[in-house]
């Protein structure tokens, strides 16, 4: 596999990327996982977060489980992590229609409201149902 050679242990260039698009207020992480190591329940997860410095991206270890921190988990192929690291949100919701990029919620919606995410939820085209 092209690990290095995808970019996604690159935390400068995500790094560059948030500082350009920003990150919605959260108190909560977006996590963004490669799909072989999700399929694999073992690799690395990147995480885009929020701290007293602004927005950051960061590593760490991925066992299968993402960690109570991380609201949303997106799982990207190839392609996709391309066009978000130079695209930033923008090709988001394309790249979600066209199966490149999944998104799990790891939380209830009225959690990622709490949290901040729930308008960057919808800005991905996804929807909640109404009970």
């Amino acid at each position: 596999m092209a690990f290095m050679e995808d970019g996604f242990l690159d935390c400068a260039g995500w790094q560059s990327m948030l500082d350009r698009e920003g990150l919605p207020v959260s108190s909560a992480s977006i996590g963004l996982l490669r799909r072989d190591d999700f399929t694999a329940r073992c690799g690395t997860l990147l995480l885009w977060c929020r701290d007293s410095e602004g927005c950051r991206a960061v590593l760490r270890e991925y066992n299968g489980r993402a960690g109570e921190d991380v609201a949303v988990l997106l799982v990207a192929d190839a392609d996709a992590l391309t066009a978000l690291r130079e695209g930033g949100w923008t090709p988001m919701p394309g790249l979600i229609r066209q199966g490149k990029l999944h998104p799990y919620m790891l939380k209830t919606l009225d959690e990622l409201e709490t949290a901040g995410l729930a308008e960057f939820v919808e800005d991905l085209g996804l929807v909640f149902p109404k009970h």
